[in-house]
């Protein structure tokens, strides 16, 4: 045999052997591909870009319908983006109130119809389950208490209905026991379906008594509630002068609930008669058969003669009182008589005021555009004045702060290029400052039509005393309201805005007997545009009822498109 022979195993081979130790995983490892659906495109030139990954389309269409349905407009109010889309006919709308408006009530009325049913069905459930778990209660306490020392009275008193401190002769206890007592025995029967028509009926004759008692005594206290409710408030408002009081006085002498009562008859127009609306002096013109604007047609641009076709001429009358006045129109050969009942209106013209400037003496070179400024204070006094109901005493301070916030011509140096601009620009903050309701499109055409009224003036020969008579007013109770601030504090920065309103008042009369023919043409133009106004809200009147009309009789298709894509 051949001899064993020992031989040295190398270290490295002895280290891999021996080491025990464990194995830190290898930081090389690469990570996992990145798998995306595509082509991959070869580049055009050799030392071009590298290749391309055509994507399929689906992504992109993906994002491009997203887009598509962010940018929708709601088809309801047509103001703001869709937010969801009716499953009924499809429209998409914005909100709760487009889903609940006129324009859809289509489907609304038939979502909540069903909504109601539905309802219906689970409270009809819910009371019938109800019902057959109260009388199984009553079952069970009726077969306890017969198996229970002392009846009924006992076993409420361990189930915690009655308490233990109460006597058992009580009227409360007795009262109770008895009506549980009358439940349990008719749930009885019920169950039994056994004929006892008449036990029932008087069962319900005693339940009935039971209750009617409590019910007498609540009416009772509820009556003499109101009788001190009223003793109170009599004697609340005993010695006091209510004339010499403020509004937040006499408010503050109401609890809660006669406030609750006094807003709920404001809105629900309850107070309308008490109040008389105000008619506005400058509505009334002097008639005649002459027309109060005429312009020469050889002194007239193109633009003028369209204006002119739709102009609003307002006959003159004779000066008086008259309680019965005739009003000629001729019309080519024929003439027409129209007989009005009407006579002037109570309310005065406000007087002028004692001194009006000379316009040389303010301004050397005034500008060609103060007549739009004009127009926008007259835009501003006019509703202004008719949202007060003319009451320039008791809310005098409100009426020139409210003058102040709306026009620019009298609280800025703002200057207006276009009797559109300026109108533009009040109805702008009227609307902002929420005076103006959506359900009455006519309230700004009537604050225009009103200033048309004003710069015609009261008759030919006198056609700047209307506009004159505006300012003056205006410039009296901005001066009042001023003189009635203190010097110190807040006052005197509000005396501050009232002064340079003042005086932008006295600049304008300075204007307005200087430039008769420029209000003359402004009272053509505003008449042109309040005619071009109402024109088109009346026809956008009209074809928003059809609209309506066509959305209730259903002829548009509940999965028709409203807008298709070319």
């Amino acid at each position: 045999m051949n001899p064993i022979v020992k031989r040295r195993l190398p270290s490295s081979l002895r280290s891999l052997l021996t080491d025990l130790r464990p194995r830190e995983e290898s930081t090389d490892l690469e990570p996992d591909p990145e798998i995306r659906d595509g082509i991959m495109l070869p580049p055009r030139q050799a030392a071009a870009a590298p290749e391309e990954l055509l994507l399929p389309s689906q992504d992109q269409t993906t994002e491009e319908g997203r887009n598509k349905i962010k940018g929708t407009v709601c088809l309801l109010c047509n103001c703001k983006a869709s937010v969801y889309t009716c499953p009924r006919c499809n429209v998409p709308y914005c909100s709760l109130s487009c889903y609940k408006s006129p324009e859809h009530s289509v489907c609304s009325e038939d979502f909540y119809k069903e909504s109601v049913l539905q309802e219906l069905k689970e409270m009809g459930k819910t009371e019938a389950d109800g019902k057959k778990k109260m009388q199984e209660i009553l079952l069970g306490l009726r077969k306890k208490a017969e198996n229970t020392d002392g009846g009924m009275e006992t076993l409420l008193k361990k189930e915690g209905v009655l308490t233990v401190e109460s006597e058992p002769g009580s009227e409360d206890s007795k009262i109770s026991v008895e009506a549980i007592e009358l439940l349990s025995r008719l749930a009885e029967l019920q169950e039994a379906d056994e004929e006892s028509g008449e036990e029932i009926e008087t069962i319900l004759r005693k339940l009935q008594k039971l209750g009617t008692g409590n019910d007498v005594d609540a009416l009772e206290d509820e009556v003499d509630q109101n009788e001190n409710d009223e003793l109170d408030l009599a004697e609340r408002l005993e010695g006091l002068d209510v004339d010499e009081l403020s509004e937040d006085q006499l408010w503050g002498l109401l609890n809660k609930e006669e406030k609750k009562k006094f807003v709920g008859l404001i809105k629900h127009g309850a107070f309308n008669g008490l109040v008389t609306l105000w008619k506005p002096w400058w509505e009334e013109h002097e008639e005649s058969e002459q027309v109060l604007i005429e312009v020469l047609h050889e002194e007239m641009s193109k633009e003028q003669k369209g204006m002119l076709n739709t102009v609003k001429t307002l006959p003159e009358h004779t000066q008086g009182n008259e309680s019965h006045t005739k009003v000629k129109q001729a019309k080519g050969k024929g003439k027409k008589d129209i007989d009005t009942s009407q006579g002037l209106s109570q309310t005065s013209v406000p007087p002028l005021s004692a001194k009006i400037p000379k316009l040389s003496c303010l301004c050397s070179n005034p500008s060609p555009l103060i007549g739009f400024s004009l127009v926008n204070s007259l835009f501003i006094y006019s509703f202004t004045f008719c949202f007060f109901n003319g009451d320039t005493d008791s809310l005098m301070f409100e009426l020139c702060d409210m003058i102040l916030a709306l026009s620019e011509a009298l609280n800025s140096n703002k200057i207006f290029n276009s009797v559109h601009e300026a109108l533009d620009s009040g109805e702008t903050l009227i609307l902002g400052e929420g005076y103006l309701s959506k359900d009455d499109p006519y309230a700004s055409v009537r604050a225009l039509e009103a200033v048309a009224h004003i710069l015609t003036g009261r008759n030919r020969e006198d056609s700047i005393g209307y506009c004159l008579s505006a300012l003056s007013q205006l410039r009296s109770v901005l001066s009042q309201a001023k003189a009635a601030l203190p010097k110190e504090g807040d006052g005197g920065s509000k005396r501050k805005k009232y002064f340079m309103a003042t005086k932008k008042c006295e600049f304008l009369q300075a204007w307005v007997v200087e430039n008769c023919h420029s209000i003359n043409i402004l009272a053509i133009e505003l008449w042109s545009e309040h005619n071009k106004r109402q024109t088109d809200i009346s026809s956008m009147t009209k074809a928003k009822a059809v609209v309506e009309q066509s959305w209730k009789k259903g002829k548009r298709g509940g999965n028709g498109k409203l807008i298709e894509e070319m």
